[in-house]
């Protein structure tokens, strides 16, 4: 339903809706175990002597409904101000890469195993927008925004420790290893001993938390340089604050507490060139139990990057027909570096250095 009243005399749009969702999911995968004839009462067959795994395709079958509802309002509080609310409810479906039923096992440490969940259910977010937008002329803008998602039934990485003898029943044992994970597995006490971690994503049952601030300014300049005879300067700049919450294990891994980006720009009279420097401050990237410890995670550093894009019109710089338009583009000019850490920000996990790349692009017509 959308409809416009009058508040005060001004207009109060809105927009109020709801949407069903019913949804059968049917997920496939193969699934290998054993094969019992090769541990016959009188032993274990020798090598060569061995059947080869049974493979089954194994299908499961989810289905969930739910009524997902939606509000949107926004008042002229004047001529060139608009304040806006918005309350939501969404849904985010489980990765399905995720839900694949069997293992894998591949760690040549033989330490860690990966086992599909097929139970996995989508998670619930309820969203609250409040914005507030003043208009400055031309396609100037100043705005603010705070917004606040209650998450519930997030997915997390659930890792638990199991004898080696627990893979046997997806048709992994001490036979179907190769020689540099049998050594691993001799190395902790053989295969009765090793003990493996397991990881599988889970719905977690706490509530995940999220507040955030945004912040807007789109600013033309000709105001200011009109007077010099320069028109089409501007500066465009956001910036996002994040905090999130959480009464147990969620937390959404990746997001960072600050990020910005800041373009200067010029456009006028086939000629566009913007200058930006985007900003992203560090954060958690993965949960505990890397490689192995349980108290380890990883962490990325801050990263800022400064780019530069440009593009002429030939034919509205010359006032000539059928000319082209040149591009130029060149990316990460100050050559900055990704780097992620293990726990202490001595400890490098990885450091990739993508250098600078330049682009000089041609476009025409004919």
């Amino acid at each position: 339903m959308n409809g416009v009243t009058q508040v005060l005399d001004n207009d109060l749009r809105f927009n109020v809706g709801v949407r069903y969702v019913h949804t059968k999911q049917t997920i496939g995968g193969r699934v290998s175990v054993a094969d019992p004839r090769n541990t016959p009462a009188s032993g274990q067959l020798p090598d060569g002597a061995r059947y080869p795994n049974l493979v089954n395709f194994v299908y499961v079958e989810n289905t969930y409904s739910k009524w997902l509802p939606a509000a949107n309002i926004a008042y002229d509080v004047s001529e060139h101000a608009v304040a806006r609310a918005a309350v939501s409810e969404t849904m985010t479906r489980p990765d399905p890469a995720a839900q694949l039923p069997g293992v894998s096992f591949s760690a040549p440490s033989a330490d860690q195993a990966t086992i599909g969940n097929s139970a996995l259910k989508p998670y619930f977010s309820k969203n609250i927008d409040l914005g507030f937008e003043f208009y400055t002329g031309q396609e100037g803008v100043i705005a603010v925004n705070a917004f606040r998602k209650s998450i519930t039934g997030f997915t997390t990485n659930n890792v638990v420790t199991q004898p080696f003898s627990y893979l046997a029943q997806y048709g992994i044992t001490y036979d179907t290893l190769n020689d540099t994970q049998k050594t691993a597995i001799n190395s902790r006490g053989g295969p009765n001993s090793a003990q493996v971690q397991i990881q599988s994503q889970i719905n977690v049952p706490n509530k995940l938390t999220i507040n955030g601030l945004e912040f807007q300014w789109v600013q033309p300049l000709d105001f200011l340089t009109r007077r010099f005879g320069v028109e089409g300067l501007g500066v465009n700049a956001n910036a996002t604050i994040v905090d999130q919450t959480s009464d147990g294990p969620a937390i959404a891994y990746g997001v960072a507490k600050y990020t910005y980006n800041l373009t200067g720009y010029y456009e006028h009279h086939g000629v566009s060139l913007r200058l930006t420097q985007t900003f992203r401050q560090g954060s958690q990237s993965s949960g505990a139990n890397q490689n192995g410890i349980g108290s380890a995670a990883l962490f990325t550093d801050d990263y800022k990057q400064v780019d530069f894009s440009s593009s002429f019109d030939l034919e509205k710089l010359f006032g000539l027909r059928n000319l082209p338009q040149v591009t130029f583009n060149a990316i990460n000019l100050t050559n900055a570096a990704q780097r992620s850490y293990f726990q202490y920000s001595n400890a490098t996990f990885t450091y990739y250095k993508p250098g600078r790349e330049f682009l000089l692009g041609v476009r025409a017509t004919f």
